[in-house]
């Protein structure tokens, strides 16, 4: 879910096959749930050889994951060209024009990362091994647990504490709404993922042992900047003289961005710093309930202004709730520019899920209302005149508001989408028509 940033290497076309992504061969992520996965964006999770899912909250062990049966499958799959299970986010992206992560990661890793002809030469000794890596993964990324402090709308409570501690207050929802919340938005009973599996000394020992090997550390949450593993694991690095080998890379709600962290991240290669921001003002403070926007503009400029060293990227879901005002977000990116000197790029995520919250559902004429701001915003800005990357993600975004990818149940979804809307106001005193004034009048809420 990372862009690189790109100022080294030279780029390749380098694929393979049509469904072929590197990250199988250098990459290895940990969900808060305590699964494990080759992706960030990839549905399902890796299995043991006996076919059961691995779980590090149940004693399964990390070390296993990297040349198992399951890891060496996705590989094989990739190389012969054959669609892996898991991947349909990607073909999704694709088939709307959109440009993937997969597209994106061949770029990155075999384009412009320094690493690029040993990766390649990982992948084609692989081919000959049955598929097995004899080299330990270069990029680690870590969700420790779900702590975070705020309820998004589109989150989960397996994401996040805050959302698991709702769901489970009794007296705030009853029986019936309970029920719609679950099967809406996947809210569920999560109490084993609440383990702190990240503290298992098996865990450490093979994170510690992985570490000389990598060069990319990411970290998201729950939100990383309030988990204290992840500062044991970057401490970790500095004590064995290799912070200077990794870049990292962060999704922060930018609630949270304390001296201490600051420091820290400096003592790096390079920082990636992806700001789960969805909008500007009262829009971002009404998807993401707990958010203070002047908090969160005042940390952004913060480490705007702070001595790390790398890209800073706005990495927005964009979906109902945001898509009519989400270039008030690209506005406030160019006022960053102009106040500090720092740059923000753009990468968005469409949100597909929970479903009712997906911009393929709302009617025509709202659709084009956001085609139409995206357009203008392109013609009266020259921020991305001369890229292309950010300049093609906001394209495709008009595209996927386009007639030919409206969902096919998508007059029920909205139907769902302002029941879902008008509880969650109920139960944490928001307002969509106080907060969201531009979209409550474009629907009926009768």
């Amino acid at each position: 879910m990372v862009k690189q940033n790109l100022t080294q290497g030279t780029e390749t076309n380098m694929t393979y096959s049509k469904t072929f992504c590197p990250y199988p061969w250098i990459h290895v992520m940990t969900q808060p749930s305590s699964t494990v996965n080759f992706c960030c964006v990839a549905n399902g999770q890796i299995k043991n050889d006996d076919g059961s899912i691995l779980m590090l909250n149940k004693g399964d062990d990390i070390g296993t994951v990297w040349n198992n049966n399951h890891y060496k499958k996705i590989r094989r799959q990739m190389i012969e060209g054959e669609r892996v299970h898991g991947c349909e986010p990607c073909y999704d992206l694709e088939d709307l024009g959109i440009p993937s992560y997969r597209e994106n990661y061949i770029k990155d890793w075999l384009g412009f990362h320094p690493n690029a002809d040993q990766i390649q030469q990982i992948i084609d000794r692989s081919i000959d091994n049955d598929y097995e890596v004899e080299e330990t993964p270069q990029y680690l990324d870590f969700r420790l647990g779900t702590l975070c402090n705020l309820r998004c709308r589109m989150c989960q409570s397996q994401n996040s504490s805050a959302i698991y501690k709702e769901l489970k207050d009794e007296e705030l929802y009853n029986e019936e709404e309970r029920k719609f919340i679950v099967e809406t938005s996947h809210w569920n009973d999560f109490s084993d993922y609440t383990q702190p599996w990240f503290d298992d000394p098996g865990f450490l020992s093979t994170v510690e042992t992985w570490l000389p090997n990598v060069n990319r550390l990411y970290f998201t949450g729950g939100e990383p900047t309030i988990i204290q593993r992840m500062y044991w694991i970057l401490e970790k690095c500095v004590e064995l003289g290799i912070n200077d080998n990794i870049d990292l890379v962060f999704n922060s709600n930018m609630t949270n961005i304390q001296p201490r962290f600051l420091d820290l991240i400096a003592k790096f290669k390079d920082v990636l710093m992806c700001l789960s921001v969805d909008g500007y003002g009262t829009t971002n403070e009404y998807i993401r309930s707990g958010s203070t926007w002047s908090i969160v503009d005042k940390h952004i400029r913060d480490y705007a202004t702070s001595d790390v060293v790398g890209n800073i990227l706005f990495s927005p879901v964009v979906q109902i709730y945001n898509i009519l005002t989400i270039t008030d977000l690209l506005d406030y990116a160019e006022q960053i520019l102009e106040d500090t000197g720092r740059r923000i790029d753009i990468s968005f995520l469409l949100n597909n899920y929970p479903k009712c919250l997906d911009i393929r559902n709302l009617p025509k004429d709202i659709r084009v209302e956001a085609q139409t701001n995206l357009h203008e915003w392109l013609d009266k800005s020259t921020y991305f005149d001369n890229d292309e990357r950010n300049k093609q993600s906001i394209l495709g975004l008009i595209n996927a508001l386009d007639d030919s990818n409206v969902n096919d149940d998508a007059e029920q979804q909205m139907e769902i989408f302002k029941k879902y809307t008008l509880l969650l106001d109920d139960k944490r005193d928001q307002s969509i028509e106080q907060s969201l004034p531009q979209l409550w009048s474009r629907l009926n809420w009768t």
